[in-house]
């Protein structure tokens, strides 16, 4: 029996290979359907076995193959119908990529049984991008351990010694060595380093200039990457690397300003390709530890060798007093910020603060301080111009050789804009389910529409009629019309066509959507509390779209206080920024649960009593977000669920 025999319309909908993720359908243990993603991702794993997996992740991601899809999928093949449930997978591709899928598993009708439906997604640049995160993190970590040894009075050796052995375990190398000139750059001499065999750390001078990977990295001024030491054409391998079995690396020239102190090279045994994140961390250090050797030949203090690392640094860095003044703020948190040095030195960095932290995230940051540990965390603070900016930052206590604590130092990086794309990405996946149903709902139901509205306008104009029979006639005719519209906006075209923004009165168009439902609350003996508010302002808006969520709204707190309860809802100005008017749907029901909160706004997410496919939430935010307004959902412990809706009295133009 095809596939087409067992699917519903509805279904065969979804089921278009438009679709961006994969998409299966498991019925009695086969695979009906799947499109062509689907089978993309499960071939990209094709001919790689569990060895491809990180043992670490063995148990808890298995491998994404059809055979353990179809295993995951029975084993809840007996729960009822509309359950859910995810799964994460993870597996090397064909290309030598480590690729991370997760399946979205849902218990859907199959004519007079149930079948799985299989959504695989693909969320390997979702996984890369934070694994960006917390390498950044890492290294970060590891700029500002060598930072704060640079400021104190710790011993130049002890500070590279240490400096090696960070710097190889961020980078996850085998060896890493600080290597300075003698009498020249033809000769180099080994100061420090980790993994080398012992005894060659302090004595070994290994040959410079162009004959070497260091001495290449010198007398060009500039990083030099090697894949495979083994095919390298640029330079002879010295004999230190080759006794070591080093086969990739990266040497960076340790500068300050235009002079060379040295080199700083990171070694691995395996082929490998350094990035570029690794290779700007590798320079960082290399630069700091510049700034360190430049002291102990001139004497410098320790205030003028930390404003080096200042004006080299790319991150954001303060430093503070122990009592939290600014003593100095680097040109980069300036770029940051739009604070400049002169207006925020002898201040405290309190008006950073976006009031987005309780106090008691505050008084973690001092108590860990105070134990005299470093604080990493991610903040929301302000910029001089009110915008958010949003950083991971590092604080960490300075101290004196006694470990009295000095001062504060704090490293920012910006993340403002990575999460303002990963938002951006997120809410236009949404959006882009929701388009997946054009295609087979457009055209079952605009069909059977037309003559519904036909009909209701043809006995709407019979004056033989009953007024109230024409008046409910006129109503069938415009929503019909109405359902007409939305399904051209949302489905008929992408993008979707402008609204046809209008003054609108919000108090008759609520009355409208009630006296369309008043049949289905009278039959669920809901009763309708309304607060009205005097002189409610007219709101410029689409008013089909508006009743399209009135009626999403109202509806969902049908269902969900099925057979009674109350639904009260209120109305009144509101200025949030701008002038607008504010309108809160709440209703007697159970609520909503924590988890399902999180998910509410997910297209074609359902509660188990759910009659829909899961879109009405979903176009509500947007349609009220494409008014310049906010949609908001709560759901208050022990208390029924709660709808916040503003709009703005005007559009922008």
């Amino acid at each position: 029996m095809s596939a087409q025999t067992f699917l519903s319309t509805d279904l065969l909908g979804w089921l278009t290979n438009g679709i961006s993720d994969g998409l299966a359908v498991i019925f009695q243990d086969r695979m009906i359907l799947e499109n062509d993603r689907f089978r993309h991702l499960i071939e990209s794993m094709a001919g790689n076995t569990e060895t491809s997996l990180k043992p670490l992740n063995r148990s808890s991601s298995p491998l994404p193959t059809k055979e353990m899809i179809l295993s995951d999928a029975a084993a809840w093949n007996d729960q009822p119908l509309g359950t859910r449930w995810t799964r994460r997978y993870h597996g090397i591709d064909l290309a030598g990529r480590e690729c991370f899928y997760e399946g979205a598993f849902t218990l859907v009708p199959l004519r007079q049984n149930q079948a799985v439906l299989v959504v695989l997604k693909d969320l390997t640049d979702h996984m890369r991008l934070a694994s960006e995160v917390d390498v950044s993190s890492r290294f970060q970590a590891v700029v500002a351990r060598i930072g704060e040894l640079a400021v104190s009075e710790v011993p130049v050796q002890s500070i590279m010694n240490e400096a090696v052995q960070l710097t190889a375990e961020a980078l996850r190398v085998e060896l890493c060595k600080i290597l300075i000139p003698r009498d020249s750059h033809e000769f180099l001499y080994l100061v420090a380093g980790y993994g080398w065999r012992p005894g060659l750390i302090g004595s070994l001078t290994v040959e410079g200039g162009t004959h070497s990977q260091a001495g290449y990295a010198i007398r060009e001024r500039r990083p030099v990457l090697v894949r495979d030491l083994r095919i390298e054409t640029r330079f002879t391998p010295s004999k230190l690397l080759s006794d070591h079995d080093v086969i990739a690396g990266m040497s960076v020239p340790m500068m300050v300003q235009d002079r060379v102190y040295g080199v700083m090279g990171a070694h691995g045994k395996t082929v490998r390709d350094f990035t570029e994140q690794e290779q700007e961390f590798l320079l960082a250090v290399g630069n700091v530890i510049a700034t360190v050797l430049e002291r102990w030949r001139r004497e410098e203090t320790q205030l003028q060798l930390f404003h080096r690392l200042f004006e080299l640094a790319q991150d954001g860095i303060m430093l503070t007093d122990t009592k939290g003044h600014l003593i100095e703020w680097n040109p980069a948190l300036e770029h940051m910020t739009g604070w400049q040095a002169e207006e925020v030195i002898g201040r405290t960095p309190s008006f950073l603060k976006s009031n987005k932290h309780p106090p008691e995230f505050y008084e973690r940051i001092w108590s860990t301080l105070s134990a005299g540990q470093a604080f990493v965390s991610r903040f929301i603070n302000r910029r001089k111009d009110g915008s958010e900016l949003v950083v991971w930052e590092s604080i960490s206590p300075v101290k004196d050789p006694d470990g009295t604590v000095r001062f504060y130092l704090a490293i920012l990086t910006d993340l403002t804009e990575r999460e303002r794309m990963l938002g951006i990405l997120r809410h236009a996946e949404q959006l882009q389910l929701v388009g997946q149903l054009s295609g087979g709902i457009l055209h079952e139901i605009r069909n059977p529409l037309i003559g519904i509205g036909s009909l209701a306008t043809y006995l709407r104009d019979q004056s033989t009629l009953d007024e109230t029979v024409r008046n409910r006639c006129r109503l069938i005719a415009q929503e019909a019309n109405r359902i007409d519209e939305i399904l051209e906006s949302h489905l008929g075209q992408i993008p979707p066509r402008a609204f046809d923004f209008r003054p609108c009165d919000l108090a008759a168009l609520l009355d409208d959507t009630l006296t369309l439902l008043s049949p289905k609350l009278k039959s669920s003996q809901i009763q309708v509390s309304i607060e009205p508010s005097p002189n409610l302002p007219m709101v410029e808006a689409s008013r089909g779209h508006l009743q399209q969520v009135w009626l999403n709204v109202v509806m969902n707190a049908i269902e969900a206080m099925e057979h009674c309860g109350t639904l009260t809802i209120s109305m009144h100005p509101s200025t949030m920024g701008k002038e607008g008017v504010s309108i809160t749907f709440g209703d007697s029901g159970p609520g909503i649960s924590p988890e399902d909160l999180q998910r509410i706004y997910e297209p074609f997410f359902t509660s188990g009593k759910a009659k829909g496919v899961g879109l009405g939430l979903t176009i509500s935010r947007d349609i009220i977000e494409r008014h310049g307004g906010q949609f908001l959902i709560m759901s208050p412990p022990g208390e029924g669920a709660v709808i916040h809706l503003w709009l703005p009295l005007s559009q922008q133009v």
